[in-house]
């Protein structure tokens, strides 16, 4: 059968998707080389027992329909080049988000322009040389298939050898699953196979039990709290409330796309020439968190991060793969408080957000969808005429409003309503965020402005916050949770009785905190499945922590130190101090990888059963 043209081009595919790992696993990791062949060797045994598989299965058609041989052959050469591609876009696609090429990436990205978006086109630009040698040998590699397709091939094809072939290369696939020392994330073909055979459901590391009690320990409990529900093992009823603020505070929140902690002078410091003059002033009143991280990555998982605070899945996304489960969230909290809530933003229908802000909103203003222009200062006005129009109609009900904000969106142009040239594409990717920073810092200045002109501003707390972070340098791209795509910035600012003084907070801070500490806030003493603490009240846990999840990796960021799993070498922990170089000690004591790891798949665990929320537990007999 070495021979055989389904061979030659079987044998071709393999060789691509080797050459794919190799720099995936081998030359990207910035790991000890021994750790990097831990993960290699059983990730080219995976990869490599898939595609024999697959080569065997069409060899055994070949065989059983030998009239047809030719075409098969053909068939089997356009299949396996396509699999080259998507074999290596899902490597690429990995190294860039974190994210593998699963059926969940194509659903939330609405298919694909996944691999059509400027975040997965413009790495590639960057590292050119690299794509264009990949692109050659593909071509080169597809060239030599086709030839060896068309050549005669007159013998008859036997099934035992094929059978015997397809056997070898499954039982290679599922001996990789045992080994005890790397799991390496299965190729592209296993996990659609998988989702759609109903197989990638996560499994705990120990029974139920001890796995929900390990789970509580780590999330902790405030003092006066007490868990709710074993069916919903992570609801808990805070403390009671001596009493709800009254009046109700309005709530304005603005996230910002894109908020690098790094260009922060309030945060980062380091330069003279500030972005951000607005952001800065606002700082100077407010409760500024610089060690505050997103627990996601990008923007769909963010956003429902703070609005849930809920930690993503391992591996799946919860805005577009569980619509049909139940979780806690602040809007949905806030209105049946009474409050008017107000989202608007620009093109949530991109990755899936519109469902779920449909959901949780009562007005909801997305401006691509109503065919305006999806520019900040577009996004602010709507805003504002928003918030007069509650100002004007609402009958003295409190507001919530969120405002999501776009142009700093990669890959950071100017908005032509900027009134300035842009700058060109010479002057290199962080100057350019600086510029559009600079216009999105001046369209927050006319928010704010707008907002110290209403009625209540003495009794508003406004939020700001970045969604995440995002690379300036695309040559170090990544899927790990590093400083370049979670750490970003949160302020506070409002009426002393409710955040307290103007300070700096350096403690791990992240999205799920937003929404205990704003039911703390207006007095909601009802059960929560909020997985983060107040930040203004007593912690949780002795030592607060923040915990970002991608399917590139985990981190867990403690006492100035951060611990990062690699996806791609599971079995190990890096510990660097963190964002704000806040370290204490030179031993900490941080959650190793197991620990982190089971954490995320108990969690994970949890959501696919539905057991994080449901709407009956704010009846209070349900506390009881």
């Amino acid at each position: 059968m070495r021979f055989h043209p389904i061979v030659r081009a079987g044998l071709a595919l393999i060789a691509f998707r080797l050459a794919g790992l190799v720099h995936r696993y081998l030359l990207q990791p910035d790991a000890p080389i021994g750790a990097r062949l831990a993960l290699f060797l059983p990730a080219a045994a995976s990869h490599a027992g898939v595609l024999t598989a697959i080569v065997a299965a069409f060899l055994i058609v070949c065989a059983l329909v030998p009239a047809r041989r030719r075409v098969v052959v053909a068939l089997a050469c356009a299949t396996f080049a396509v699999l080259m591609i998507a074999g290596q876009a899902d490597l690429t696609v990995s190294s860039i988000t974190g994210a593998p090429l699963t059926p969940t990436v194509f659903r939330t990205f609405r298919g694909i322009q996944v691999v059509t978006s400027n975040e997965f086109l413009e790495p590639l630009r960057a590292n050119w040389r690299v794509t264009l040698a990949g692109t050659l040998a593909f071509a080169a590699v597809v060239a030599w298939m086709f030839k060896g397709s068309v050549a005669a091939f007159d013998a008859v094809s036997d099934t035992r050898p094929a059978v015997t072939l397809l056997a070898g290369g499954v039982t290679t696939a599922w001996l990789v699953t045992l080994t005890p020392y790397a799991i390496p994330p299965v190729p592209i073909e296993a996990a659609f196979a998988r989702e759609y055979l109903g197989l990638d459901a996560t499994t705990l590391h120990a029974s139920e039990a001890d796995a929900m009690a390990n789970l509580r320990a780590s999330v902790g409990l405030a003092p006066g709290a007490r868990w709710v529900s074993d069916d919903y093992p992570l609801v808990y009823a805070p403390a009671p409330r001596p009493h709800r603020a009254d009046p109700l505070p309005d709530i304005v929140v603005v996230m910002v796309e894109s908020l690098r902690a790094e260009d922060l002078s309030f945060i980062a410091g380091g330069r003279e020439d500030s972005a951000t003059p607005h952001l800065d002033a606002l700082a100077a009143r407010s409760v500024v968190f610089s060690s505050y991280l997103s627990n996601a990555f990008p923007s769909a998982p963010s956003v429902f991060a703070f609005h849930a605070s809920a930690w993503p899945h391992r591996r799946k996304e919860i805005i577009t793969d569980f619509s049909d489960r139940h979780f806690d969230s602040l809007p949905e909290r806030l209105a049946s408080l009474g409050y008017e809530t107000v989202y608007v933003g620009a093109d949530p229908h991109f990755d899936h957000q519109d469902a779920w802000l449909s959901r949780w909103y009562g007005r909801m203003r997305d401006l691509v969808a109503s065919g305006a222009q999806a520019t900040d200062r577009a996004i602010v006005s709507r805003a504002i005429d928003e918030i007069g129009r509650h100002d004007r109609t609402s009958g003295g009900k409190p507001l919530f409003a969120f405002v999501s904000t776009y142009s700093t969106h990669y890959p950071f142009r100017l908005p032509a309503d900027a009134g300035e040239p842009e700058l060109p594409e010479h002057a290199g990717l962080g100057a350019r965020y600086r510029q559009v920073l600079g216009y999105t810092d001046a369209q927050l200045g006319t928010l704010l402005d707008a907002l110290n002109t209403r009625p209540r501003h003495d009794r508003t707390v406004t939020i700001v916050v970045g969604d995440h972070s995002f690379y300036t340098n695309l040559r170090k791209t990544s899927g790990l949770p590093e400083n370049d795509n979670q750490w970003t910035a949160a302020l506070v600012c409002g009426p002393a009785a409710l955040v307290g003084v103007a300070r700096r907070v350096v403690t791990p801070a992240s999205h799920v905190d937003m929404m205990p500490t704003l039911l703390a806030m207006i007095g909601d003493d009802r059960p929560t499945a909020a997985l983060g603490s107040d930040l203004f009240g007593a912690p949780r846990v002795a030592r607060p922590s923040a915990f970002a999840i991608r399917p590139g990796g985990l981190r867990f960021d403690r006492d100035g130190y951060s611990a990062i799993v690699d996806a791609r070498v599971p079995n190990r922990e890096e510990i660097r101090p963190s964002s704000t170089s806040q370290a204490r000690g030179s031993h900490p004591d941080l959650p190793n990888a197991a620990q982190l790891n089971e954490w995320v798949d108990d969690w994970s665990y949890l959501i696919e059963r539905d057991r994080v929320w449901s709407p009956a537990l704010l009846d209070p007999k349900a506390s009881k």
